[in-house]
């Protein structure tokens, strides 16, 4: 289909958004544009200008922030000390090493040194009436340290909780040793469907190449209110020093905007001889315990009139699993009267008709797809697949009006280029294209989203699927069907 009918049919649903029975999600098939697709892009240098290291040590870079479960805080998390690419190499004596004990907590190379973990807010440039203070923690793996590793809560405190819909002014560090520059952003709404319109932006598999660079640049673009990363982070794949360059690529972003992470494949290392999650669990924050779960790989938040779950394609989904208990706990407590939207993001996808990585999350899809479809999920958006992807709306391997849409945004940037094999189109399969980067999912009422996804073409973001999701309202009455049978409890 043409870029010009997808846009007809696009305006038809536009139309019809008034009707009580207007489609649950504009029905356009597209296999995407002619436009010709660059070759994989090498990771920048650790040397490049958007990567490199500040020349004070004590000097805190790595800014980023991350929400709290109530909309009146936020973490702001940051690294100080880091090591640098010279000396972790210095470092490396595989005959006798000098720091044969690893893990959380543990960096030899901090002992001694005292630091605070201070950020100074304000309502005003430069005037910062509050300080907030955390604890800094560490971690070394093999022969890297990192450097301390911040995370702050401010809202908490004196001043908090922050008022919706405000910009709040803001620095980092120890005033000893050294502050950073001032950041700057626009608190979140109050939940609730007040709250809407809102913008959400998302992207995935973004690792730290020139495209990585340039889907960033036109997120920010895009101007959304926060952010979803559904996994592969910094393709860092166990060198260390890769996850600090990662941390200074997304600064300019991550500093003025909240990006909740879910982890992906790339974020699972082999650190002191044990597979596990240890830079990702260490470096971010996340609300885990706040939303009833134990685990930095699965948890969920509120943010305006959503109620977002985070799944752990790395974690134990089985039936017996805390996992799945968390998650029917979860969707049981959902209030759709405070939060009418339900949106689901983790790392692999139920639904691609990509060759890429076909069929790894297929047990996990049986054993969880029946409770999304029960509590009536709106959306899922995935990655993995370095390409972009959505369906219509689809429950068991099928199409079906009240299903639920699925969405593929593994197209970041990373190192490893595009998926462009395709298999032959499942009847589920609406839109897919290979090519790189982002998506706006923007909320406009109730039951009325409009998604974008935006193609990254010479340096351009150009807007490559634009659909309506509505939330239809036979499908809220068979949701309310669902939800009485026993199975749904």
């Amino acid at each position: 289909m043409s870029r010009r009918s997808v846009c007809i049919a696009v305006c038809l649903v536009l139309v019809l958004d008034a009707l009580p029975n207007a489609t649950a999600l504009e029905n356009t098939t597209a296999e995407g544009s002619a436009y010709v697709r660059p070759p994989a892009s090498a990771a920048l240098h650790l040397n490049h200008s958007r990567l490199a290291r500040p020349p004070s040590t004590a000097a805190p870079e790595q800014v980023h922030q991350s929400l709290v479960l109530s909309p009146g805080a936020v973490t702001i998390s940051w690294v100080t000390h880091s090591q640098d690419a010279e000396a972790f190499a210095a470092s490396f004596d595989p005959e006798n090493r000098r720091h044969k004990k690893r893990g959380r907590g543990i960096c030899p190379h901090l002992e001694g040194i005292k630091v605070q973990s201070l950020v100074q807010w304000g309502l005003q440039p430069g005037d910062y009436t509050f300080n907030e203070t955390g604890e800094p923690t560490c971690y070394s793996a093999d022969e890297y340290q990192s450097g301390f590793l911040h995370h702050t809560k401010i809202g908490v405190g004196p001043g908090g909780p922050l008022p919706a819909l405000t910009r709040i002014y803001y620095r980092c560090g120890d005033p000893h040793l050294g502050m950073s520059q001032e950041f700057s952003f626009l608190t979140q709404p109050e939940v609730g469907p007040g709250s809407l319109p809102y913008r959400l932006g998302l992207f995935g598999d973004l690792g730290q190449t020139e495209d990585s660079a340039e889907t960033l640049e036109h997120l920010l673009a895009s101007n959304p209110q926060s952010v979803v990363n559904v996994g592969d982070l910094s393709y860092a794949d166990g060198y260390q020093p890769r996850w600090d360059s990662w941390g200074r690529l997304v600064e300019p972003v991550a500093a003025s905007l909240p990006i909740m992470h879910i982890e992906g494949n790339h974020e699972e290392e082999v650190t002191n001889g044990e597979p596990g999650f240890l830079a990702y669990e260490t470096r971010f924050w996340f609300p885990s315990l706040r939303s009833g779960s134990y685990s930095a790989l699965y948890y969920s938040y509120e943010v305006a009139a959503i109620h977002i779950i985070m799944l752990g394609s790395y974690a134990d989904y089985r039936r017996s699993s805390a996992q799945y208990a968390w998650l029917k706990r979860d969707l049981a407590s959902i209030d759709r009267g405070r939060t009418p939207w339900v949106i689901v993001a983790m790392h692999v996808p139920w639904y691609s008709s990509n060759e890429q990585h076909q069929g790894e999350a297929e047990k996990m899809r049986q054993v969880m797809e029946d409770a999304l479809y029960e509590f009536g999920v709106d959306v899922v958006f995935v990655g993995h697949v370095h390409a972009y992807e959505r369906t219509h709306p689809v429950y068991d391997k099928r199409r079906k009006d009240c299903g639920i849409p699925h969405i593929v945004i593994g197209d970041g940037g990373n190192r490893e280029g595009l998926a462009t094999e395709y298999l032959d189109r499942p009847q589920w399969s609406a839109f897919r294209e290979p090519s790189f980067g982002h998506g706006l999912l923007l909320l406009e009422n109730s039951t009325h989203a409009q998604w974008r996804w935006h193609r990254n073409q010479d340096a351009n973001p150009v807007v490559s699927d634009d659909v309506w999701l509505i939330r239809d309202p036979q499908c809220q009455e068979e949701l309310a069907r669902r939800q009485s049978r026993p199975s749904a409890q």
